[in-house]
């Protein structure tokens, strides 16, 4: 059965994580089949040459292992062991929008008329 607390969890590690490695993208959604959730990390090449992200995926990993046992989720990196629907959560870094500024172009003074002071 879908665990919300499992389930806000788990997003609230993947924005965690995003917004500290911005390359990462972490894919999650609850399998009924399987009935647990399915968590994919991408891209592979990127994850596997950082210790320090893989370390706190593994702790991560194994602290959900000790509270929910069999109903942990399942994790693996690109898909590579189960694939997730397209309807799967997405999350990953959204840098924050660049504020554009209007700027008008400014009145032409005539040569007759004196400069503000």
């Amino acid at each position: 059965m879908k665990d919300l607390e499992v389930e806000r969890i788990l997003r609230q590690y993947a924005e965690d994580l995003v917004s500290r490695y911005t390359w990462l993208t972490i894919r999650f959604e609850y399998s009924e089949k399987r009935s647990v959730y399915l968590v994919s990390y991408s891209p592979k090449c990127l994850i596997s040459g950082n210790d320090t992200l893989i370390n706190e995926m593994m702790e991560f990993e194994d602290r959900m292992n000790d509270v929910y046992g069999d109903d942990a989720p399942l994790f693996c990196e690109d898909e590579r062991l189960f694939k997730l629907s397209p309807e799967a959560e997405v999350v990953r870094h959204h840098a924050p929008e660049r504020a554009v500024r209007h700027v008008s172009p400014r009145k032409k003074r005539s040569v007759a008329e004196p400069a503000a002071v």
